[in-house]
């Protein structure tokens, strides 16, 4: 019966959600949390689901060039939350919506400047052409604003102890947010993830692994691919019906410019290649992180994660990054 359980919950969420902390930085928080669904070992899925609320709180100081060097252009602090909607709308099929709201600050002697009007940008390389349609938010305040819509589905299947989960995710700007800035909450880019997750349990052990590979089509942006691959790999021990602990490795490699490749194109930093710098940018990194699952009882789950990055090229050095998450099952 319990290794049954943890086959559900094993495969329970396919459908994963962006939760982008920065246009520089990678995703806060942990890799998906396992969701426990009881309900499902009695009867059919189809009509099931969860909704959750999660916290997220990043810090990021340094901008790595690649993996070896590292400038210190400032420090984003970033903090929102988000919501996500999972709906089994038949026995092997999943849909899924979710959107966060981000608030991020820069501290810094780097602002990004769409015109030379704020004060902080004095000294600062002038755009040319310049863009006064984008807001100045690099003034060592705090802005928030919703993000990206992900909108996705997944097929559920299992072959042997296997669970296998392909998935389609489909994500919209929420609306024209500012993403030429330090504190800028994302790339407002328009996306497609093609992904699978594999899950497997052990024999005779309360021990398991999950795998997932996607591959991301982005549009372009001036005549440039900005697409990327996203790779995550989870081991975990269910130490009772009740409660989960896991680590976790989760991160992308982009097919857009190096800083070095870039930088020599951007006109002294002025021109629209250097406006666009945070959409045309590959942003690779790699993070580790540990977490906790736990069952509250009556549907609901706790879950948390922190991770840090240990690699990246041309991306924000996030020193941490914490999540917490409360999913409600129905």
């Amino acid at each position: 019966m319990f290794r049954q359980f943890v086959l559900m919950v094993l495969g329970i969420t396919a459908v994963q959600a962006s939760h982008a902390m920065d246009a520089d930085a990678p995703p806060g928080g942990s890799a998906p949390a396992p969701t426990p669904a009881r309900e499902a070992l009695e009867e059919t899925a189809r009509g099931h689901g969860s909704f959750s609320v999660a916290y997220s709180n990043s810090y990021i100081n340094g901008f790595k060039v690649d993996s070896h060097t590292e400038v210190p252009n400032g420090a984003v602090r970033s903090r929102g939350v988000a919501f996500d909607l999972d709906y089994n709308v038949a026995d092997a099929w999943s849909v899924h919506v979710g959107i966060p709201y981000l608030d991020n600050r820069y501290t810094g002697a780097a602002p990004h400047c769409p015109t030379s009007a704020p004060p902080q940008c004095a000294g600062i390389p002038v755009l040319n052409p310049a863009h006064p349609e984008s807001r100045f938010i690099d003034d060592g305040r705090y802005h928030g604003t919703w993000q990206d819509f992900n909108l996705g589905a997944a097929w559920h299947t299992n072959i042997n102890d296997f669970f296998i989960s392909p998935a389609i995710t489909l994500t919209i700007p929420s609306h024209d947010y500012v993403f030429f800035d330090n504190a800028a909450v994302g790339q407002r880019l328009r996306q497609l993830m093609l992904s699978a997750t594999l899950a497997h349990q052990f024999e005779f052990s309360n021990l398991y692994y999950k795998l997932g590979y996607g591959y991301v089509f982005s549009q372009r942006v001036l005549g440039h691919e900005t697409g990327y691959q996203r790779i995550d790999g989870e081991f975990g021990w269910f130490i009772n019906e009740k409660f989960s602990v896991r680590t976790f490795v989760t991160g992308r490699v982009g097919q857009g410019f190096s800083a070095p490749e870039l930088l020599p194109l951007t006109n002294g930093q002025t021109n629209d290649l250097w406006y666009h710098h945070d959409q045309v940018s590959e942003h690779s990194y790699f993070g580790a992180g540990v977490g906790f699952d736990y069952d509250i009882g009556n549907h609901y789950t706790l879950s948390s994660g922190i991770q840090r990055e240990f690699w990246g090229e041309t991306v924000f050095d996030f020193k941490y990054a914490f999540e917490a998450r409360l999913t409600k099952q129905f």
